[in-house]
């Protein structure tokens, strides 16, 4: 009787242990962190591309985007894809999402739509 009662309480903390540390942890929209995207790697368009300007945060540049992946080990590097399988990599310096977009980020996603 001793060992079955201690095999279920070994049994229940793992199974605790288990799901507590798969439960989601999403944070704050206010928070400096940046977001845990997706796994998969967001379709753009230019015209989605012409909607971002000077003035946005990161946030609002997602937000206009869409969530994709994160590919950076470090600092935030946001994959996006066109339709002719080109990407385009948005690179987050400040881990601030709140924070105005860089400006080389800026003038690279203006050489991009001059390319095209």
């Amino acid at each position: 009787m001793y060992i079955r009662r201690n095999v279920f309480i070994l049994f229940f903390v793992t199974l605790m242990t288990v799901l507590l540390g798969c439960s989601n942890h999403s944070t704050p929209s206010n928070s400096t962190e940046p977001p845990v995207l997706t796994t998969e790697i967001r379709k753009i368009t230019l015209s989605q591309l012409k909607q971002i300007t000077k003035d946005m945060s990161y946030k609002e540049l997602i937000h206009k985007l869409g969530n994709t992946k994160d590919i950076g080990s470090g600092i935030s590097i946001f994959r996006y894809k066109f339709a002719n399988g080109k990407f385009l990599d948005i690179n987050m310096f400040e881990h601030d999402l709140d924070a105005m977009i860089n400006e080389d980020v800026y003038q690279h996603i203006q050489n991009v739509l001059k390319i095209k």
